[in-house]
Formats: structure tokens, sequence, C-alpha cells
């Protein structure tokens, strides 16, 4: 999903201002508000969404300028994870009676090493496929 552009956002905006005076128009052509609260009330409006475009103009620089940094530290913390030395770390790090007894678990899963000193009970001795 794509986010909208800056000036799909102020557009947005502007609408929704235009449709808030509009309404407010009609309530005081109806006679359901005066016209001083219709003036106030367009007034609070457009200030509200006047600073609610800011807000979102900021938004998009903030993100401008912390989505890269963001990107690389996600990037180096994916990169650091999936790294040999890390996946053999929490190899070793495991029991390996834990690590065969999840392997028994599974159906149809056998475990085979090449070097006889590894070979624990369940572990075949063998060619490594």
């Amino acid at each position: 999903m794509n986010l909208p552009t800056q000036a799909q956002t102020n557009t947005a905006l502007r609408y929704a201002g235009t449709t808030v005076g509009s309404a407010a128009s009609i309530l005081v052509l109806l006679g359901m508000i005066d016209a001083n609260t219709s003036t106030q009330l367009i007034a609070a409006f457009h200030k509200f969404f006047d600073d609610l475009q800011a807000l979102v103009g900021d938004v998009y620089v903030i993100v401008g300028i912390a989505g890269p940094i963001v990107i690389v530290w996600l990037g180096k913390i994916g990169y650091s994870s999936a790294s040999p030395k890390n996946q053999t770390a929490s190899a070793l790090a495991a029991e390996p009676k834990t690590v065969i007894a999840a392997v028994n678990a599974l159906p149809n899963a056998s475990v085979t090493v090449s070097d006889p000193a590894l070979a624990t009970p369940g572990v075949k001795v063998g060619p490594v496929q």
C-alpha cells in the first residue's frame, strides 16, 4: 500500500475544510445556528485543518530524514541474525538432547552426521546430503 503524497493529503484536508464550512453555512441558512457562531465555528475548523496540514508536512519531513536510518538499522539487524556466525552460535547454544528430541518428534525426520564423534543415540553416521 502506498501512502498518499503530501499534495494529496493537503487536497483532502482542503476538501474537508470546505465541507465543514459548507455544512456550517447550510445550518445558518436553516436557522439552526446563528451567523456569529457559524463564523467562529468555521474559523476554528480552518485553524484546525491548517494546523493538521502543517503537522502532516512535518511528519513527511521526519519520515524522510529518519526513514533511511531506520531502514539501514533494520537491515543490519536482519543481516546479523542471518549471518552464519550467529546461526552457528544459536545451534551450539542449544542442548544436543533437545535438538535431537525435536528432530525425532518430527514425522519422517532423521539426523545424519559425517563425523562419528558427533553421533549420539538416535543420530546416524553417514554421508550428509
